[in-house]
């Protein structure tokens, strides 16, 4: 177990060397595992900010204020911006991990319809009620607990706290915990200040972009214990895209019994690519076609097509195609989902006869 970064041990380290650390605990119920591997559908509600007064990093800071000023609305509160800064950074690592993640954006908008209070969107005792408004099979609740600098003797040490709670919508069961805490120092060995600037000005050595990869840093790992390991490659140059994702045929109405959905996306070359039918039906696999090289390249496309079984009804399902290269565990996959929605009628519906 990683001691406490306020530890009398961590405080006298921190004033012979650069100084970093975390702590963390987490837990996770047994069926997470498996509910990962399903395709799980998760909303993460906006975020609450309960780091103490005593010590909390404020905007009139220049460092705070070079981590903000770009990535958090100025309208907001300064502990609002805080929590928006963190839960965009959750939403962004959680799309490297095996669940469905919910845009923020149909969150805030499904809520708004709904005539959700904020306290109850909040609240993980109500997530089941908002859980069926929103449309989610969970809810991750986020919890800014530390955004605080403090002194130990010539260091200034800045802590940021995060805790993430996943509630499952059927039951309402914590699912999942974490509180990792992880921290940055300065002061003694931040640089030729001298002893009177370390002691009056000991953040001064800490840059923004210190500060931010930080937050990155702590959101990337709390996410990381959610997913149950590291996280997928991040996106570069070189991932895979799709340009295109739509029904290859027209096709008004329902697709009944026998019918067959055919799905075309068309990408980068010699690619895995498949599609999902909402949570209906998924990684329905889709073959290489035509290929096309011009001055931007090659792109091909690709053909996949799923028959409608006897059992399947379903209303305004999503579809979505994934494309990555490889089959590996830890390659990078990418999802793109069509703009429209499609349902499946597989038992026509009965018709009352006339007297």
């Amino acid at each position: 177990m990683v001691k406490s970064p306020h530890s009398v041990t961590f405080a006298g380290a921190c004033l012979l060397a650069a100084c970093t650390g975390m702590h963390v605990r987490h837990h996770a119920a047994p069926e997470l595992a498996q509910l990962r591997t399903m395709g799980y559908r998760i909303a993460v509600m906006p975020f609450a900010v309960s780091a103490p007064d005593d010590g909390f990093l404020a905007e009139s800071l220049a460092t705070i204020g070079e981590v903000i000023a770009l990535e958090a609305s100025r309208e907001l509160p300064m502990r609002a911006r805080i929590g928006s800064l963190l839960h965009n950074d959750v939403v962004t690592w959680l799309h490297q991990t095996e669940f469905e993640v919910i845009d923020p954006w149909h969150v805030a908008t499904q809520l708004a319809h709904a005539g959700m209070s904020k306290e109850k969107s909040s609240d993980p005792r109500e997530a089941r009620e908002v859980a069926r408004a929103i449309g989610a099979d969970g809810l991750v609740y986020g919890e800014v607990r530390r955004w605080n600098r403090g002194y130990y003797v010539l260091q200034t040490v800045v802590d940021v706290a995060l805790q993430l709670d996943l509630r499952d919508a059927n039951t309402g069961k914590q699912l999942f915990l974490t509180e990792r805490t992880e921290t940055i120092g300065s002061g003694l060995t931040g640089g030729p200040t001298g002893y009177v600037s370390v002691a009056t000005e000991p953040i001064a050595g800490l840059r923004g972009s210190q500060l931010r990869s930080l937050t990155r840093s702590v959101a990337r790992h709390a996410v990381a214990d959610m997913n149950g390991g590291d996280l997928g490659n991040q996106q570069n140059a070189s991932t895979p895209r799709l340009a295109v994702v739509a029904l290859a045929k027209e096709h008004d109405g329902p697709f009944r019994r026998g019918e067959r959905v055919d799905v075309i996306a068309i990408g980068s070359p010699d690619c895995e690519v498949r599609f999902d039918l909402g949570r209906l039906r998924t990684v329905v696999p889709m073959r290489q076609s035509e290929r096309h090289e011009d001055a931007h390249g090659a792109r091909v496309t690709y053909l996949g097509h799923y028959i409608v079984g006897p059992t399947d009804n379903a209303q305004e399902l999503p579809l979505y195609c994934t494309i990555q290269r490889g089959a590996a565990r830890r390659a990078v996959a990418i999802r793109y989902r069509w703009e429209g929605a499609l349902s499946l009628a597989a038992t026509a519906p009965t018709q009352n006869s006339s007297p």
